[in-house]
């Protein structure tokens, strides 16, 4: 049973299956007639929503590309993207003025950097914005009222989970059970992501109870480039190596390189061609684990955005916006690859999707007058590989 199938059943439990006309009416000029899921007809109003995404290359990028193409037309919106900056306060605002200015009505943003400075712009135009693959940490603890009270941010969904320590015990247990003993540990700065600091946490303190005589070395943070090659050559005796920063683009390259694919690597994020060709049994076995988040939970972000640009919203809606959990792909077995090759992530095809068009119009408030935010919240449980 595909995936996508399998989500279709748990959403039942918390949405009808049945598309209804959204509220209000709109001219032919700017609605389209979608066939619903029983071959209704929902009247969709059309949408231009800006996208701003934290880089312009990889596999997560292009799935986020090949997932918005395949429903764009069922759902009625059209997608500008930009490339945000993790560190320049005042490219993300110039790139959010462009797109204003562009006439997007709606921005997703994957980058917690200017956010004050970006709401206030966003209220002067009448422009609403959510977050995606982003826990908008800074915001959240530091200015919780200026951003997650504002009306004009409707809330964000994390990469993975708010609290993300889950993923550095399942690592340990790993590392653990195949006994390594001299292990590394990559971050991306702090400043940028503090949360990648909790993850090592929770793995060192992991480690330690299940192998005490396991030595960690010192986190060293990876400055948004490659890994350096004479951190390898300082611990000559190191076989494991857990990068929570990126590590198939910023360091399998490297050990590739310098012929230290022995060393096993456990990592954040995906790229196809690699992990797939190299991981557990397959290739060089460099590759023992990976987690990433998949494209579609894209839906979180643009069904709020979608329900209040139409002026309709969740008979549930919280009064303040929040940020949920979404569960991610987390890959620590053969079998759990052989699950991800299934999934549009990897394979950029819709017929792999989670969620399909008519699926985003069930849960919009807009297009269905008993879809909820708990269903909404609920089908972001749903977008692991189990």
């Amino acid at each position: 049973m595909k995936l996508k199938k399998m989500v279709a059943l748990g959403l039942a439990a918390v949405m009808s299956v049945s598309l209804l006309a959204g509220c209000g009416s709109s001219s032919d000029s700017d609605s389209a007639s979608t066939d619903g899921t029983e071959g209704t007809k929902v009247e969709t109003k059309h949408h231009k929503i800006g996208v701003g995404l934290y880089t312009d290359q990889g596999q997560s990028v292009e799935a986020i590309h090949a997932y918005l193409d395949g429903i764009q037309d069922v759902i009625d919106c059209e997608f500008q993207y930009v490339t945000l900056s993790t560190y320049d306060e005042a490219t993300n605002l110039s790139l959010v003025q462009d797109l204003i200015s562009s006439g997007c009505e709606g921005i997703i943003m994957t980058a917690d950097m200017g956010t004050n400075s970006i709401l206030a712009e966003c209220e002067s135009a009448g422009v609403y914005t959510a977050g995606f693959l982003c826990d908008f940490n800074q915001s959240y603890a530091t200015a919780h009222d200026e951003v997650f009270g504002n009306e004009y941010f409707l809330g964000t969904v994390c990469d993975g989970y708010a609290v993300p320590t889950k993923y550095g015990e399942m690592v340990a247990e790993k590392v653990a059970e195949a006994g390594y003993k001299n292990i590394g540990v990559l971050t991306f700065p702090s400043w940028a992501y503090p949360n990648q600091a909790e993850v090592d946490a929770a793995f060192r303190a992991k480690l330690k109870e299940l192998n005490p005589e396991a030595n960690v070395y010192d986190t060293v943070e990876l400055q948004f480039s490659p890994l350096e090659e004479t951190y390898l050559s300082e611990h000559p005796e190191m076989d494991c190596l857990f990068s929570v920063a990126a590590g198939a683009s910023f360091v399998y390259p490297i050990l590739v390189g310098a012929g230290k694919t022995d060393i096993a690597l456990y990592t954040t994020g995906f790229e196809a061609t690699d992990d797939i060709e190299n991981f557990g049994t397959n290739g060089n076995g460099c590759f023992k684990g990976a987690m990433c988040s998949a494209a579609e939970t894209i839906v979180y972000p643009l069904c709020l955005l979608i329900d209040k640009l139409n002026g309709t919203q969740y008979a549930d809606l919280p009064e303040v916006s929040e940020r949920v959990d979404c569960e991610p792909y987390i890959i620590l077995s053969n079998e759990d690859m052989d699950k991800m090759q299934k999934t549009l992530t990897c394979t950029l095809d819709m017929a792999d999707a989670v969620f399909s068009g008519e699926d985003v119009l069930n849960m919009c408030a807009s297009y269905n007058s008993e879809a909820t935010y708990a269903g909404l919240v609920e089908a972001m449980s749903k977008t692991g590989l189990n």
